[in-house]
């Protein structure tokens, strides 16, 4: 079967999980199970749970303030870009 000419898009544009994780647009990849959420659906959500679980428990106890600026850094990060 031929690839489809879509396919290499996302990692033209760097939309795969590793490239986002890399550019801290998100802060961690949660693997799917064999055959993919679809096919362990309750797998796919204890996989969510526990990095749901782990990525809350390292804000829980943060002042307001230091939640809001990381949030604002964040953000004004995804603004920004580098030409190579």
């Amino acid at each position: 079967m031929p690839e489809s000419p879509v396919a290499p898009i996302p990692h033209t544009l760097k939309l795969t999980a590793p490239d986002l994780l890399a550019l801290g647009l998100i802060d961690e990849i949660v693997p799917e199970p064999p055959g993919g959420a679809h096919a362990d659906p309750d797998a796919a959500a204890v996989a969510l749970g526990a990095a749901l679980e782990r990525n809350l428990a390292e804000l829980d106890g943060l002042p307001a303030e230091t939640l809001k600026a990381r949030r604002s850094e964040k953000y004004l990060r995804m603004g920004r870009f580098e030409e190579t």
